[in-house]
């Protein structure tokens, strides 16, 4: 009996330890989604910070 029962304490904790492994692998995944998103928008959002920038200049260099 006693055997019995640190077998299924064993199984318990390898079983938490695996949805703990599966939870931190999707943060993980999750984590990569974002950097990837922030990656290939961090250039897009320069070069319109630029033109706009550009456009504010144009437009005050020939007002005057």
């Amino acid at each position: 009996m006693l055997q019995n029962n640190r077998e299924n304490l064993e199984l318990d904790r390898l079983h938490n330890e695996t949805r703990k492994l599966v939870a931190e692998r999707q943060k993980l995944l999750a984590e990569e989604k974002k950097l990837k998103w922030e990656t290939y928008f961090y250039p897009v959002a320069v070069v319109a910070g630029v033109l706009t920038a550009s456009a504010a200049l144009a437009g005050v260099f020939f007002r005057f």
